[in-house]
């Protein structure tokens, strides 16, 4: 079976748009609020990871509504295109104003909710695109390819950023190129994904491969997981949504901390952004490969391979004090490895369900990566505090517990008696 490729590229540019934003807010914003925070509060860590986990707190109660609605905008109108554009142009609008609103906190806090606001509109959306438009058997591929277009828009939004840094250019210079690299992918989705034709081409291409005897039936096997009395699917079900749980309380912690842990524990603000580049760079050369891999030993496998590697690297990575070139590669495995789990966390909680619940699902998916993000910086705000071990070198030991746990649960996800999806 064949993916089609194109239509694949140009949906991803809705996810591109998602993730050159996330690499600024989550650099910028933990910046802003140590810097608004430092004379007025003795442990703001802690606070820092409030105010992160509470925007992600946030998103957790808004993604079952707008995946509900989501659902019901595309059985009526076959599109799920206006929620993308709706959430496109609001989140650049406020992210611009971010600069503007460091030294006040009303004016940050108002800023910070409108820029949540409009990305929740339009994530579970721009998301669910993918398995709308391609046979369930491509999933996998086909996701690679969105991460891959997220991985571009991470690359760029951390050159932004690094270039920023380097120039000692004010911080608008980056927000604006976010937006407008933002705004570029929204025309280039206004313009190339037509989602009647796309579903139509898919629909075309599975009679196609099922006349030429070539279309799994797996595929309709999958889909009895959903169905309430099969009380196995629902059961692997959970152990893959906790696994993703422990994945991102891992990850997502280094992320919100990661400005930080640079100008403390490495000494140099701006090599946090070049190895965080080098943890792209890896993960972006990874993603195709792990797809293939997971379509040959399962996504399962491919994840638990991740989580692994991703526990190792960030171990390793806790032993160095200062920045050194050696901490290159461990962060090229470390991404390497991330690409392992993020090509196929989401192509697995999808294989549970019917083509008519893919926000749904893809709702159970951000539930649990939101409730981490949630979590996972104020418990790591909480450790790094003068109140408990009062040092940003905890961050790298709490991410490796974390991952070690993801795959522990994967090591012991229940078998569905058929080969593993």
């Amino acid at each position: 079976m064949k993916l089609r490729l194109k239509n694949t590229i140009y949906i991803g540019f809705a996810f591109l748009s998602i993730m050159v934003l996330w690499q600024a807010y989550n650099w910028l914003v933990p910046l802003y609020l140590n810097d608004f925070l430092n004379d007025l509060f003795d442990g703001n860590e802690f606070l820092i990871g409030l105010v992160m986990g509470l925007d992600n707190l946030f998103a957790l109660f808004m993604i079952p509504i707008v995946s509900k609605a989501s659902d019901r905008h595309k059985k009526q109108t076959g599109s799920r295109m206006k929620l993308i554009v709706l959430g496109v142009m609001l989140a650049g609008c406020a992210f611009l104003f971010l600069p503007l609103a460091k030294n006040n906190g009303f004016f940050m806090a108002l800023v910070l909710f409108l820029i949540l606001l409009a990305m929740n509109v339009y994530r579970s959306p721009a998301v669910s695109l993918m398995p709308d438009v391609t046979p369930k058997p491509l999933h996998g591929k086909a996701n690679a390819v969105i991460n891959v277009m997220g991985g571009i828009g991470t690359g760029i939004g951390y050159t932004l950023l690094l270039v920023g840094g380097i120039f000692g250019v004010k911080d608008c210079f980056v927000v604006c190129g976010v937006v407008v690299v933002m705004f570029g992918c929204l025309v280039v989705l206004m313009y190339k994904v037509d989602e009647k034709k796309f579903a139509t081409q898919m629909q075309n291409d599975v009679l196609f491969y099922k006349k030429q005897g070539i279309y799994p039936q797996q595929d309709e096997e999958n889909m009895l997981f959903a169905q309430d009395k099969n009380k196995n699917g629902k059961t692997r079900l959970w152990f893959v949504l906790v696994a993703t749980f422990l994945f991102y309380m891992a990850t997502n912690s280094v992320e919100t901390f990661m400005s930080l842990y640079s100008t403390q524990v490495l000494k140099n603000a701006n090599a946090g952004l070049l190895l965080f580049g080098c943890l792209a760079v890896g993960s972006f050369v990874c993603l195709y490969p792990s797809a293939v891999f997971a379509q040959k030993t399962g996504y399962k496998n491919a994840m638990f391979v991740g989580c692994c590697t991703m526990a190792i690297c960030n171990l390793a990575i806790s032993f160095f004090d200062g920045f050194s070139f050696w901490l290159v590669p461990l962060f090229v495995g470390a991404g390497c490895g991330m690409a392992f789990v993020v090509a196929n966390v989401y192509p697995l909680v999808v294989s549970f369900c019917d083509k008519d619940h893919f926000a749904k699902y893809t709702g159970y998916y951000y539930t649990a990566t939101m409730t981490a993000q949630t979590a996972t910086p104020v418990v790591a705000g909480l450790l790094t505090s003068n109140w408990l071990f009062g040092s940003m070198k905890v961050l790298m030991p709490y991410s490796a517990t974390f991952l070690t746990l993801s795959a522990l649960v994967l090591f012991f996800m229940p078998s569905n008696g058929k080969k593993q999806p």
